[in-house]
């Protein structure tokens, strides 16, 4: 699906120190009414907004290029990033992420919920060495004018450079549409916390894909 509005003039570059908490807070803004957002921290928008917070506020200040800003006229309105190969969510938990994903999910609002679902998402990582991409957040008054798909747009020419595979996840079938319209693949559907998660695939060279069964 391809969008007819044409994207503002924007600035795209690797965010800077000072900017991070920034991001971080446009990020929480963004995905405060995402559906794994709600299961996770419940039905008030503030306590999802603080918990999204905490969550890009530890992820940005952890940087890993490609962090990228899109700026219009020196002003922070989206956020693009991706995890290369060897540091995604698979790597980081380790052989911690199948005891944590095999275990019952904490209650709506407590504070290993998020991470029994980092877990979840962890186990049904791509084998294969990758680019793991996210968050790619845009300010919410500002959605749909095509921010979102200049800012991947900068990191799949990052990525691409490289070879390696990139994979990413969603809760929304809106995001699954902006996905595949940039060549990404669906590959597989989840269920973590009784929300639908779809899996996506692009590029990579090399040796062959590996999709894990979870």
């Amino acid at each position: 699906m391809t969008s007819t509005v044409s994207p503002p003039t924007l600035r795209i570059r690797e965010l800077r120190k000072d900017e991070r908490r920034m991001a971080a807070g446009l990020t929480a803004r963004a995905m405060r009414d995402n559906p794994t957002t709600i299961a996770m921290f419940g039905d008030e928008p503030l306590d999802r907004l603080v918990g999204m917070l905490s969550i890009w506020t530890a992820f940005f200040h952890h940087p890993a290029p490609p962090q990228l800003g899109a700026f219009y006229r020196g002003c922070l309105v989206g956020v693009g990033a991706a995890v290369p190969p060897g540091g995604c969510i698979g790597d980081a938990l380790g052989a911690d992420a199948d005891d944590l994903a095999a275990g019952e999910a904490p209650p709506i609002g407590h504070p290993g919920r998020a991470q029994y679902v980092r877990a979840k998402y962890a186990v049904h990582d791509l084998a294969t060495p990758h680019w793991h991409v996210g968050p790619v957040a845009v300010e919410p008054r500002f959605q749909g004018r095509r921010i979102g798909e200049t800012l991947m747009q900068a990191l799949l020419d990052i990525m691409d450079e490289d070879g390696s595979p990139s994979w990413g996840e969603t809760d929304t079938e809106a995001n699954v549409r902006f996905y595949r319209a940039l060549g990404w693949e669906l590959v597989k559907t989840e269920e973590v916390i009784g929300i639908p998660l779809w899996f996506l695939v692009r590029g990579g060279k090399g040796a062959p894909i590996e999709i894990p069964q979870g």
